[in-house]
């Protein structure tokens, strides 16, 4: 986790096209930085081990771009781990099962599950409500896409 002296008020997750991300994490001047590799570049899943050159050639000069006060930042700590998501295409599945009633998705966003909770929960609301999506037309995140194979890709999943 980084630490800086400067406080950018506020920011909000901010994703690189590089694929490099950050936001603020708590109170202290602390942020939570990541990078998301493309697929060749992707560490095997059977290694843990924190690669701290990954921060410093592929994280930091992105970041000290982006943000010029970050060049003085530093490395608090890090961790190396798995990111579980729906393995289908990556996104939301969200409304009725088509075939069991009474059985209603909400889940398979992983990570940014948390980023959409708020939409999410005012769209399940609406639905269990009005049996339809109203203010947020989640729709084509429904179940029928995975039966007929066809899936909604997003490139900058972080």
């Amino acid at each position: 986790m980084p630490e800086t002296n400067l406080r950018i008020f506020p920011s909000p997750l901010t994703i690189d096209l590089s694929g490099v991300y950050f936001r603020p994490e708590g109170l202290g001047n602390k942020y939570i930085c990541g990078w998301s590799p493309p697929e060749d570049e992707d560490v095997k899943s059977d290694n843990l081990d924190v690669d701290y050159s990954v921060f410093e050639e592929k994280i930091w000069p992105v970041l000290a771009r982006r943000v010029p006060s970050f060049e003085t930042l530093k490395l608090r700590n890090a961790w190396a781990g798995f990111y579980d998501y729906n393995y289908f295409d990556q996104n939301l599945i969200i409304g009725s099962h088509p075939r069991q009633n009474n059985f209603i998705f909400a889940n398979g966003s992983s990570g940014h599950g948390l980023q959409h909770a708020p939409a999410i929960g005012r769209a399940i609301s609406e639905y269990l409500i009005d049996s339809n999506f109203k203010s947020i037309d989640l729709s084509r995140f429904n179940f029928q896409r995975v039966m007929n194979n066809t899936p909604i890709f997003e490139p900058m999943i972080v």
